[in-house]
């Protein structure tokens, strides 16, 4: 079993191939490509270019300088290898450029065969794709005639469902227009009656709103003749108590008067009072004396 490309889609989108073995390992992975065309040609630039292409070995690590301290007789002996080595180097690669032309050789051969084979597989492909769209066309034909007949069958059912269903409203709404009609006709004798009522009513009417308008203006003019009499009854006693308030200052006035005249008098009266009390109070006041002496001498011895 030959090795072969695997070509997968990953979950960002982005394709990505692996080559596995016979066995299959996995032997080289390729980089992310962002769509399925790139990942194509870049399948196609592998087959083309792996079977020329030479090795370029980077993995041996870099040899570090041994220490000056070395023996001076292997000195010889590291260059006749390290010519050996060399040597045999050159000739690795002369066979590997051998090679690497014979596998050029044959891959240039094997491209017009490739190219065909390609070519074949495009038409075989192109074929299938043709009858499968011949196919799909034809089963939505059917599927379009079939959908139309039922469709048609639908609306013929609809429309005997709309009509037994359209009957029982006919029936109904010629009995509501019946209905309609009557009280129309009932409405227009009852308005009729009503108008009737209201022309012979019109007469009483106006003649209860003249009476009504008449005792409004008695009650009015009763009105303005009770305010005017409460006018002059609150002026005649403004007046009157403006008139007691006036004799009441008069009164207070010479009542003012007369205590003023009146202060005069008390007061000479009073001092001749005091005068005519005084020798009397004195003469007292010796009496008094000359009487209780003998009494304060007793009292003393």
């Amino acid at each position: 079993m030959p090795a072969k490309v695997v070509l997968r889609k990953g979950r960002t989108g982005k394709f990505t191939f692996t080559l596995e073995g016979p066995t299959g390992q996995i032997l080289a992975t390729s980089a992310d490509h962002p769509n399925l065309r790139a990942a194509k040609a870049a399948i196609a630039s592998v087959q083309k270019n792996l079977s020329g292409a030479s090795v370029d070995d980077r993995s041996a690590s870099s040899t570090v300088a041994k220490k000056t301290t070395t023996r001076k007789a292997a000195a010889p002996r590291k260059a006749a290898a390290k010519k050996t080595t060399a040597a045999r180097k050159t000739a690795a690669k002369k066979t590997t450029v051998r090679k690497t032309a014979a596998k050029k050789t044959t891959a240039r051969k094997a491209a017009p065969r490739k190219a065909a084979a390609k070519k074949t597989t495009v038409r075989k492909t192109a074929a299938r794709k043709t009858t499968a769209a011949r196919k799909t066309a034809a089963k939505k034909t059917t599927v379009r005639k079939t959908a139309a007949k039922k469709a048609t069958a639908r609306k013929t059912a609809a429309k005997k469902t709309t009509a037994r269903k359209a009957a029982p409203r006919k029936a109904a709404a010629k009995k509501t227009t019946a209905r309609k009609t009557t009280a129309r006709k009932t409405a227009a004798k009852k308005t009729t009656a009503r108008k009737t009522t209201a022309r012979k009513a019109a007469p009483r009417k106006a003649a209860a709103k003249k009476t009504t308008a008449r005792k409004t203006a008695a009650k009015k003019t009763t009105a303005a003749r009770k305010t005017a009499a409460r006018k002059t009854t609150v002026r005649k006693t403004a007046a009157r108590k403006t008139a007691a308030k006036k004799t009441t200052a008069r009164k207070t006035t010479a009542r003012k008067t007369t205590a003023r005249k009146a202060a005069p008098r008390k007061a000479a009266a009073k001092r001749t009072t005091v005068r005519k009390a005084a020798p009397r109070k004195a003469a007292g006041r010796k009496t008094t004396v000359r009487k209780a002496a003998p009494r304060k001498r007793v009292t003393a011895s």
